[in-house]
C-alpha cells in the first residue's frame, strides 16, 4: 500500500530538510517545492490524492526572486480552495494574530472515533519543531487507521482506483468498521460512483447502505422530498473529510440484495417495465407548470446550445436555431434516469442519485432513460448488433422501434411512458437532439465506433425533425 502524499514547499534548504525528515519518518511520500510556481505546476497538472500540505508563509513565486508572506498567504488561500479537506500545516515567521484568525477561518475538523477531532489547519512559528512533529504523527495515525480497514471485492470486479478506496474506507470509519463488501451498482452521467456496502466490525455487519460518490452535499428539498416515500431512498447522512473535497451520500435500504433495474432489461424486459412503472407514475405525477421557452432554455439542464452546436457540427449536422419556441410542461426532475439509476430494492423500485436534477421539461427523464439504454456503458444491450442506423432512421420515436428485438417489450414500455410525458413534438425532437449530442463529449461513446454511428443518426433524425417542426 503506498504511502499517503504530502506536498511541501519551504524554500529555506534548512527547515525543507528538517520537515522533509519528519514527514518521510512518518510515513509520508513527500512532493518537496522550494517557490510557488512549480508547485502550481505539479497541483494543476497531477491527479494525486495529497492528504497533506505543509507551507511556509514566505515564499517566493519563482526559485531566486524575493519571497513575501503575500504570496505564500495567496498559495494557501488556492490550496484552500482546491483541496478542501486536506490536512495544512503553515509554518510562519511572524505569525500574527491576524494571520492567524485568517489562515483558521473556515478551516474546520477532520473526522477522527477516539480522539478529539483534528484541525483542519494549524498554524506553526518555525522553532515548533516539537509541535510540528506531533501533528504529523497524529494525522499519519489517522490515515492509518483508514487504510487498516479491509475492502472486499466480488472476484472478477474492475480494481477500485485509490480515491474509491479512500472514500469506501472512509465511509467504514464513519460506523466504526474494520471491513467493507463491495459490490458496484452503475453510475451515472457524471461518472460517479455507486455501491452497495455491507460494514463490519470485529463482532459482525453494523450496516448495509447504498453508498454514492457526489460533488457536494445538496441541500433540502426538490424532487426527492416530492416523490412519496416508497419510490426513493432516503439520504441517511452525507460525509465528508480525506476524500480530495468529494462527499458521500449513504443511502438506507430495505432489502439485503439491491440491485440495479440495469441488469434485468435484457433477460427481463416485461418485469422491468412493471417494476419501473410506479416510479415512472411517480414522477409523471409532480406538479409541473405549462411554459413557453426557447429550445436552448429548455435543453439547457442537459447542455448549452452553442456548445451542443459545436459536438455534432464535426460530424455534418446542422442544429436549428435555438431561438425556436417550444411549449412545454416544466417541473422538478430527476436529470440522470438511467436504469443504473432505478435501484430495486425488497422488490421495489426506488429513485436513487439525485445529483443531476433540474427543473425541467417533462419529456426529459423519459427521454434520458430511452437513449441511456443504448449508450450507458453498463447497458447489457450497449455493444449489442443492434440498433443499426437505418433501423435508426426509420423507426426511432415510433411504436416500431426495438420491434423483433429481444428487449422490444422493454423500448416499447419507455416510448409509451414518454407519450404520456411529452407535450409537443417540438419538445420531444429538441431534447432527443440535446441528449443525443451530449454523449459526444463523453470518451466511452467516442471510443466505440458504432456507438458514435448510433448517436449520430438519433442526433441527425432529431435535427432534421426539429427543424421541419
Amino acid at each position: 500500500m503506498a504511502n499517503p502524499i504530502a506536498v511541501l514547499v519551504e524554500d529555506d534548504p534548512q527547515q525543507a530538510e528538517i520537515s522533509e525528515g519528519v514527514l518521510e519518518t512518518a510515513g509520508f511520500s513527500v512532493r518537496s517545492f522550494n517557490s510557488i510556481a512549480p508547485a502550481r505546476v505539479y497541483l494543476s497538472t497531477s491527479t494525486d490524492l495529497i492528504d497533506l500540505f505543509v507551507l511556509d508563509r514566505r515564499l517566493p513565486v519563482k526559485e531566486g526572486e524575493p519571497a513575501t508572506d503575500e504570496f505564500g498567504d495567496e498559495l494557501l488561500k488556492e490550496v484552500r480552495s482546491n483541496h478542501p479537506d486536506s490536512r495544512l500545516i503553515v509554518f510562519t515567521g511572524f505569525a500574527t494574530v491576524r494571520h492567524i484568525q485568517e489562515s483558521l477561518q473556515g478551516g474546520g475538523q477532520l473526522p477522527a472515533q477516539d480522539s478529539q477531532p483534528i484541525d483542519r489547519v494549524t498554524v506553526l512559528e518555525k522553532d515548533q519543531s516539537l509541535e510540528f512533529k506531533e501533528h504529523v504523527v497524529q494525522f499519519r495515525r489517522l490515515l492509518q487507521s483508514l487504510d487498516d480497514i479491509e475492502i472486499i471485492t466480488p472476484s472478477g470486479s474492475d480494481p477500485l482506483n485509490e480515491l474509491d478506496k479512500r472514500v469506501l474506507r472512509r465511509l467504514a470509519f464513519d460506523y466504526r468498521g474494520v471491513s467493507i463488501v463491495v459490490a458496484s451498482l452503475a453510475g451515472g452521467l457524471t461518472e460517479a460512483s455507486v455501491w452497495r456496502c455491507e460494514i463490519n466490525r470485529s463482532e459482525g455487519r453494523v450496516a448495509t447502505v447504498v453508498a454514492k460518490r457526489v460533488k457536494s452535499p445538496g441541500s433540502p428539498g426538490g424532487l426527492a422530498e416530492l416523490l412519496p416515500r416508497a419510490k426513493t431512498t432516503a439520504t441517511v447522512r452525507t460525509l465528508s473529510g480525506l476524500m480530495a473535497g468529494g462527499y458521500i451520500n449513504v443511502l438506507q435500504i430495505a432489502g439485503e440484495s439491491p440491485y440495479p433495474l440495469m441488469e434485468i432489461i435484457a433477460e427481463q424486459p416485461a418485469q422491468a417495465v412493471e417494476l419501473a412503472r410506479p416510479v415512472w407514475d411517480a414522477l409523471h405525477g409532480v406538479v409541473a407548470q405549462r411554459r413557453t421557452l426557447t429550445v436552448a432554455e429548455l435543453c439547457e439542464p442537459l447542455i448549452a446550445w452553442e456548445r451542443l452546436s459545436g459536438l455534432i457540427g464535426a460530424y455534418g449536422i446542422s442544429v436549428p436555431a435555438g431561438s425556436l419556441t417550444v411549449t412545454t410542461h416544466v417541473g422538478p426532475r430527476h436529470g440522470d434516469l438511467h436504469p443504473g439509476n432505478v435501484l430495486i430494492d425488497n422488490g421495489q423500485a426506488v429513485l436513487i442519485d439525485f445529483d443531476s436534477e433540474a427543473f425541467a421539461a417533462g419529456a426529459l427523464d423519459p427521454i434520458t432513460m430511452l437513449i441511456s439504454t443504448l449508450v450507458h456503458p453498463a447497458s447489457p444491450i450497449r455493444g449489442a448488433a443492434w440498433p443499426v442506423v437505418s433501423e435508426i432512421e426509420s423507426a426511432f420515436a415510433t411504436g416500431d422501434f426495438g420491434q423483433g428485438h429481444p428487449c422490444e417489450l422493454w423500448f416499447r414500455g419507455v416510448q409509451d411512458w414518454i407519450s404520456e410525458c411529452r407535450t409537443t413534438e417540438r419538445e420531444y425532437w429538441a431534447l432527443v437532439l440535446a441528449y443525443a449530442g451530449r454523449q459526444l463529449r463523453y470518451q466511452d461513446v467516442l471510443d466505440d465506433r458504432e456507438i458514435v454511428e448510433r448517436v449520430v443518426a438519433i442526433a441527425k433524425r432529431a435535427a432534421e425533425a426539429l427543424a421541419n417542426s
